[in-house]
């Protein structure tokens, strides 16, 4: 769930107001802001490894802590595969000759739209 808020409120501390206690400097409130919301977020903690899918459009992967004490701990591998040719060319964005018809931002946010479905993420254990 805290990827899902992380998202949803685009904030990198989705916690306001802060908890009491918290040394918080407001006046740099904009550096904690996600400007877009990202096609994958990678938020390492302490908390059990994990990726998944939040708000329809972005990949949540915690990859867990390298080490844990003395023993291995857990990593992440993600895998982005390529847009597929034909995708391209029945939606108008490459020529047949291989020759780019379209290089509006519509054919560059094309293709962000759908790494979703194109990302593999494994996570390993040392």
């Amino acid at each position: 769930r805290i990827g899902q808020h992380l998202v949803q409120q685009r904030s990198f501390y989705p916690l306001f107001p802060a908890a009491k206690g918290t040394s918080l400097d407001l006046g740099r409130a904009q550096e904690w802001e996600m400007p877009v919301q990202p096609d994958i977020l990678i938020v390492p903690s302490k908390l059990a490894s994990f990726a998944r899918k939040v708000c329809e459009t972005t990949i949540v992967v915690n990859p867990g802590q390298l080490t844990k004490n003395t023993t291995g701990g857990t990593y992440a591998v993600i895998d982005v595969h390529p847009t597929s040719r034909d995708l391209l060319e029945t939606k108008g964005y490459v020529k047949q000759e291989g020759v780019a018809k379209d290089t509006t931002e519509d054919s560059v946010d094309m293709s962000r739209k759908e790494v979703q479905d194109r990302v593999r993420v494994d996570i390993k254990r040392i």
